[in-house]
């Protein structure tokens, strides 16, 4: 693994109103790790890190901004060499063609898996932010070593026991899955759960922003739509290639229920 001395490259803006100085500082720990801080940090400040990715390790992204903040990531799969000005990686072909890129916001956590690399990470302000993130690697889980990945989650899920509920998962980007669970009580009534989730190790896939409706059909085929709550939290779990469980915060509906693959 090659030695990356500490770097910092932040972007001071100076004067806001209130007469302070908004501040977006991203610097390369000795840890392998990358911090970012950001004080009344405006949209479209930037700044670079450094991050290796070892065999058999993901990257973790751990956010703590207030609410509304948001930073964009992309991971350029190459490092300046010691004559090398370190924006150059980030400019041109490199920035538009990155290995990996994401969005995260608020107080948001996400894995994904990358090869082993050394990575120039850009971050970018996506909205004015304050409060800071981390980005480091961990080694991957046992479920990771079987080969699944949050991908392995992806499609048609059917309740095991009674067939009515169904889980259908598509994956949107790199990073985020959109989620939707249709559960019939009767023939006039089903209950509707959309989400959007993201990778919460190499087996399971965690939400915070689920919409749940309950849909009744009059006697026509006529339906009515009643918002039950928003921004419910929970997980889906694979225990398998062919089985998965769905951990419903809110209700606990799904909890201890195992869903199937049929598709």
């Amino acid at each position: 693994m090659k030695k990356i001395l500490p770097l910092v490259f932040a972007i001071l803006l100076l004067l806001t109103a209130c007469g302070k100085k908004p501040l977006f500082g991203v610097s390369t720990n000795e840890d392998n790790s990358i911090s970012v801080t950001a004080e009344n940090g405006l949209k479209d400040s930037m700044g670079i890190g450094y991050l290796t990715v070892g065999e058999n390790e993901e990257v973790v992204v751990d956010a703590a901004f207030d609410k509304g903040g948001k930073i964009g990531l992309r991971f350029i799969a190459a490092v300046p060499g010691p004559d090398d000005d370190p924006s150059s990686l980030i400019s041109g072909d490199f920035l538009e063609n990155p290995a990996y890129e994401s969005a995260v916001s608020d107080a948001d956590s996400m894995r994904f898996g990358a090869e082993s690399g050394e990575y120039t990470v850009s971050v970018t302000a996506l909205s004015k932010v304050n409060g800071s993130a981390r980005i480091y690697t961990e080694p991957v889980d046992d479920m990771s070593a079987l080969g699944y990945t949050p991908d392995s989650l992806v499609g048609i899920w059917e309740e095991k026991i009674g067939g009515r509920g169904h889980i259908e998962i598509t994956k949107a980007s790199v990073s985020q899955y959109d989620v939707q669970i249709n559960w019939s009580s009767s023939a006039t009534e089903m209950f509707v759960w959309t989400m959007t989730a993201r990778p919460a190790g190499s087996n399971a896939l965690r939400y915070e922003d689920c919409r749940l409706s309950i849909i009744t059909f009059d006697e026509d085929g006529n339906d009515t739509e009643a918002l039950q709550y928003e921004n419910g939290t929970g997980e889906f779990t694979l225990l398998s290639t062919a089985e998965m469980m769905w951990q419903d915060d809110v209700g606990h509906v799904g909890d201890d229920t195992v869903f199937v693959s049929v598709g």
